[in-house]
């Protein structure tokens, strides 16, 4: 048993041997067919779980609360230190902590049953569950019958005072992003060059990115491009034609669709429609999550750049 090979050894060598095992597993799954998969979010935590479980020591006094807290704190090590290794950015990690730590609570609470059945004879029906749903979930995204459809549109609409022609014209001005956003779009970084200010079909508007993986280094560049697709009397289509920046990683953004409609009290409403595919598994828990972003961004555009008071400022 593992448990044995580990008896009275230092904390950090049981520690480092995990973190070791979740390395490798994390960079074959990312290298293979399954690197979007519910394998990597759900299937790695309760793996993470169930090797902390077997090589720790109960704390002492060996309270369930107290060896869960300390069972998350080692948890915590093995992630941030595994996403070190791997080069992972800040933002990888705050979107994986929820279901990191939910699939880990569900591990630890499956060995915790096993161990009370072993010692009492009771809690093997509710221990034995825990595996069979861990695998359910982690089977998402393996194949094309264990996915679900990862198309998503996205419409958000407000009305305001200015013509049709002025929202255009808005459009068609040289675009400078403000800083203050919504909290949760302060996460991800904000273009360091906007190559914009035109609104003529065939037109590629270019947005370059500088993504510091670690706050202050371990850069990650890419680049933006949207083409303007059509423009109408009341529409404005566009398509990406290019995205190497780190948000394709997460979701693929096919293109948006911006319509205008005057109505009788001389006020205009304007929509703005974002067409995107999601590309982590699980969708229960990464569709929503992307769902709220986009949502947020849209607005963020329509009023950054759409509906901008003053045209060029």
């Amino acid at each position: 048993m593992i448990d044995r090979v580990f008896a009275n050894r230092p904390r950090w060598m049981y520690i480092f041997f995990v973190i070791g095992i979740c390395a490798v597993t994390i960079r074959v799954i990312l290298d293979s067919y399954f690197g979007h998969s519910a394998l990597l979010y759900v299937a790695v935590p309760f793996l993470v779980s169930f090797l902390l479980f077997q090589v720790t020591e109960p704390v002492k006094p060996n309270s369930p609360l107290r060896r869960y807290v300390g069972h998350l704190r080692n948890a915590t090590i093995v992630m941030l230190s595994t996403s070190a290794i791997l080069f992972e950015g800040f933002i990888c990690v705050l979107f994986f902590m929820p279901i990191y730590y939910a699939v880990v609570t569900l591990g630890f609470l499956f060995d915790a049953l096993m161990t009370r059945h072993r010692e009492r004879q009771t809690g093997k029906l509710q221990a034995s569950l825990i595996p069979v749903v861990v695998s359910i979930l982690a089977i998402e995204g393996v194949t094309p019958y264990t996915s679900f459809s990862r198309e998503n549109t996205i419409t958000r609409t407000i009305v305001v005072d200015e013509s049709v022609e002025t929202l255009k014209a808005n459009m068609a001005a040289p675009i400078a992003l403000p800083e203050k956003r919504n909290w949760f779009l302060s996460i991800f970084p904000l273009p360091v060059d906007v190559q914009a200010g035109s609104l003529s079909e065939g037109d590629v508007h270019t947005l370059d990115f500088v993504y510091k993986r670690w706050f202050f280094t371990n850069n990650d560049y890419g680049q933006f491009q949207l083409r303007i697709d059509e423009v109408g009397d009341d529409v404005v289509r566009t398509s990406v034609v290019k995205d190497s920046s780190y948000f394709s990683k997460y979701l693929d953004l096919q293109g948006t669709e911006v319509t205008f409609r005057e109505l009788s009290d001389g006020r205009t409403e304007v929509s703005l429609t974002v067409f995107y595919n999601r590309l982590l598994d699980p969708s229960w828990y990464f569709g929503p999550l992307q769902r709220s972003a986009v949502s947020l961004s849209a607005d963020y555009l329509i009023e950054s750049v759409i509906t901008r008071r003053t045209v060029g400022s």
